[in-house]
Formats: structure tokens, C-alpha cells, sequence
């Protein structure tokens, strides 16, 4: 058996065998973990429900609000309880206080790599009062409130508490259990783009995302184009407008053409609405008395597999010309904010036809996996040349996430748990 020998900031500590039943070298582990801010008392070192709760109230305690992040706390508890429970792991940098982490657990002979997903990061808090701390963590009524209860630390938590189950039960498997935390998902999921970009999803053959679906089972999600369109003209008194070119009225002009004439080209899809595009940012102008010289508008669409961006945008190109005949001296530019690639899953796909039949034991109902109209991580781990299935399933309750007094319920959130840990073995068996 394998021996190690810790040494705790210069102190050295008995050898222990890492394979030994965890509560035999828990008192060691502790003091490992009691030398920095993410404490955690020995009974709680061994996985269970309960366990399984106080860890996502610590995550829900460290406040990773984007913008700015500051992900690289919550990737140190994370990495911290990983090491208690002798699964290694990595960090990856990103940026100053925003740091991603890659964990691997691996069966007994060389296999298949399913990828457990989710981000660290949560939406602000906003201006509505909370009736509960939002980074308190309070539990009432059997719900557990904060930002990012539902969305999704719930599902990171879950999937945490999953993977150190399996390694403490033995549960055999065959292959890779990898869990990837990610940083900036709520801003264009930058940390995905960056582990994808350098390779790490390279090896995966399936990917299950924690993102909040009330532990239903998601196989589609619409892609997003986001876009700023903007008209330049020149500045005058507003006294005399004819002295100058108002890019606020060249932007009306524009928008009411947009509006009138713009359409979606699209096939239907069996799991998805239809597209959908929405006007939610302008602006204009510096002054009352001021004609304007600039206008900005920011449109944000959600698209369908079947469509393809860049044709999208080519067909607001073309009404932008219109309106140029008609207004000479109308300039724009179009800038792409956000592009996310739909994505989707076929409901036969012999992973999804397993996660189905896990969530039905697990829940006992039968399940239909459907898609939703938001993105996430998954848009970039499609993109991966190696084509492999994308599946969404999480405790948190769509409803709740980015809501004040956001929250998750307790039973979903032991129902999860017990989900991720019966897919892998089941996945990689």
C-alpha cells in the first residue's frame, strides 16, 4: 500500500496510508485543512448528505460575484476538500482571483472519460432587498438561501459530493471521472472557451452540466448572437439641428426598419422554441442641447441549430443598406458581443438514454428531456472536434436562479448527488 508523508508549513506529520479508511487519517487531514480559512470539523470529512449540505453552504458563503469573480476562493475550498478526500487536482489561472480547477478521479482500468461541469461564478446581487443574506447561506423550511444557490452551486456541490462518494464507497468503474470548475459562464463563459482552447475537453466522451433544471434532463440549449449596433453623426446645438447629424435619429430610422422587416430563417426544432430576438440597450446623446453623434444599441438573439450566425448577420447588413438609401449619410458598425453556438444532443444518444433512465429511478417519474432558451458552458465544449454528447441536469430550480432570495431545496439538491454518482457508474461501467 502507499505511503506518504505530509508536511504541514514545516511541521512534519506521522506517515499515513491514503488508502486507508478516511476517518483513520482524518485527524491528519484536518490539520492540513485547519491551516487555512476553509475549515472543516473531522465529521465532515466523511461523504454523506448532511456533509454533502455544509459544503454547499460554504460555497455559497464565498461571494464570486461577476463581474469581478473571485472564483480563485472558491477553487481553493474546492481544492482543499478534494485533497482531504485524496482525489488530485489542478488549478488553472485564468486572471488575478480567477482561478478554474480540474479534478480527476480514475477507475481501475483504462476506459471512457465522462466530465462532471459547472461554474464557480453567480450573477450580482441587485437592488431588490433580500428577506435572507444572500451570501449567508441560511436554510429555512428545508431551503437553503443565497446567490448562486440555484444557479449553480447546488450542482457544483452535488457533483463534489458525488465524486468523493464514489472513491469512498469503491463504486467500480472503468475510465476517467474528470470535475471541472469554471470561471465567467455568466459573462460569455470565458473560462470554458479557455480550457477548450487549450485542450483539456480533448479527451472527454460525455459532458453532464450542473446548471439548474429542477433535475429534469436538458439535451438542447439556443445559441446567443449579441450584438451593438451603432450610428455615428455630428454634433451641433440643439438649437440648430440643421448644423448637425443626430446618430439618435439615423438609430430610430434603422430600428424601425430593423423591426419592421427583419426575420428569422429557421426550421423548426422538436425541442426548441423559436428564435427570438430582443432590443435591450440603447444609447444616445450627451446633452439635451446637444445634438447626438453617436447612438449604440444592444440586441440580444437566441438562435436554433438549424440557423447559422453569420447569416444572421448578413441579413441585418442588408437592411442597414436599405435605410442607407434613403439616409446617405448614415454610417454604422456592427460589433458581435456574444456568440454562442447552439447545441444539441440527440434523445437516443446511449448517454442520454442513460442519464434518462438514472433520473427516473433516482426520482421515480418518467422523464422527458427537453431544451431550453438559455446557453451555457456546453456552447463551448460542442465546439470540441471530437464529437461527444452534452446533457444538463442540476437541483437548482430555473425559476429561482438570478432572483432575489434565490434558493435550492434540500431533497433535489440529496437527488442530485445520488443522479451523478449512479450516471458515472453506470457511464463508465
Amino acid at each position: 500500500m502507499k505511503e506518504a508523508m505530509l508536511a504541514v508549513y514545516g511541521h512534519s506529520i506521522a506517515s499515513y496510508r491514503i488508502d486507508a479508511p478516511i476517518r483513520l487519517y482524518a485527524s491528519v487531514l484536518k490539520q492540513l485543512i485547519n491551516t487555512t480559512d476553509y475549515s472543516l470539523r473531522e465529521e465532515e470529512l466523511a461523504m454523506n448528505d448532511e456533509k454533502a449540505l455544509a459544503l454547499l453552504k460554504k460555497l455559497l458563503k464565498i461571494n464570486t460575484t461577476n463581474p469581478p469573480g473571485n472564483e480563485a476562493e472558491a477553487a481553493a475550498l474546492i481544492q482543499k476538500i478534494f485533497e482531504a478526500a485524496g482525489i488530485p487536482s489542478e488549478v488553472i489561472v485564468y486572471g488575478e482571483k480567477r482561478h478554474q480547477l480540474i479534478a480527476e478521479l480514475k477507475g481501475a482500468e483504462p476506459g471512457k472519460t465522462l466530465a462532471f461541469t459547472g461554474h464557480m461564478d453567480v450573477v450580482p446581487v441587485g437592488e431588490i432587498a433580500w428577506d435572507h443574506d444572500p451570501f449567508g447561506a441560511e436554510e429555512v423550511d428545508g431551503k437553503i438561501y443565497g446567490r448562486g444557490a440555484s444557479d449553480m452551486k447546488s450542482g457544483l456541490a452535488a457533483m463534489i459530493a458525488a465524486l468523493i462518494a464514489l472513491k469512498e464507497e469503491g463504486t467500480p468503474f472503468k475510465g476517467t471521472l474528470k470535475f471541472i470548475a469554471t470561471v465567467g459562464e455568466e459573462t460569455s463563459s470565458i473560462g470554458a472557451e479557455q480550457l477548450v482552447k487549450r485542450g483539456y475537453a480533448d479527451d472527454l466522451d460525455a459532458v453532464l452540466i450542473g446548471e439548474p433544471t429542477d433535475n429534469e434532463v436538458s439535451i438542447a440549449e439556443k445559441g446567443a448572437l449579441w450584438l451593438r449596433l451603432a450610428t455615428y453623426g455630428k454634433t451641433g446645438h440643439g438649437s440648430t439641428p440643421s448644423c448637425g447629424i443626430n446618430a439618435n435619429e439615423h438609430m430610430i430610422a434603422l430600428l424601425s426598419k430593423f423591426q419592421s422587416e427583419f426575420r428569422f430563417t429557421f426550421e423548426p426544432d422538436d425541442l426548441l422554441s423559436e428564435p427570438t430576438s430582443s432590443i435591450d440597450v440603447i444609447r444616445g446623446g450627451n446633452g439635451t442641447n446637444v445634438i447626438a453623434d453617436k447612438c449604440t444599441v444592444e440586441i440580444d438573439m437566441r438562435t436554433l441549430p438549424s440557423q447559422n450566425h453569420q447569416a444572421i448577420i448578413a441579413s441585418i447588413q442588408a437592411i442597414i443598406d436599405a435605410v442607407q438609401k434613403d439616409i446617405p449619410q448614415l454610417k454604422t458598425t456592427i460589433e458581435i458581443l456574444n456568440d454562442m453556438h447552439p447545441v444539441k444532443t440527440a434523445k437516443d444518444d446511449p448517454f442520454v438514454k442513460q442519464l434518462v433512465q438514472v433520473v427516473e429511478e433516482v426520482r421515480g417519474k418518467t422523464i422527458e428531456p427537453y431544451g431550453f432558451s438559455g446557453y451555457t458552458d456546453g456552447a463551448f465544449f460542442s465546439q470540441v472536434k471530437k464529437a461527444f454528447p452534452i446533457a444538463v441536469v442540476g437541483p437548482g430550480y430555473p425559476p429561482a436562479a438570478h432572483q432575489p432570495n434565490e434558493y435550492v431545496a434540500r431533497q433535489p439538491f440529496f437527488d442530485s448527488i445520488q443522479i451523478y454518482k449512479k450516471i458515472a457508474a453506470d457511464f463508465l461501467r
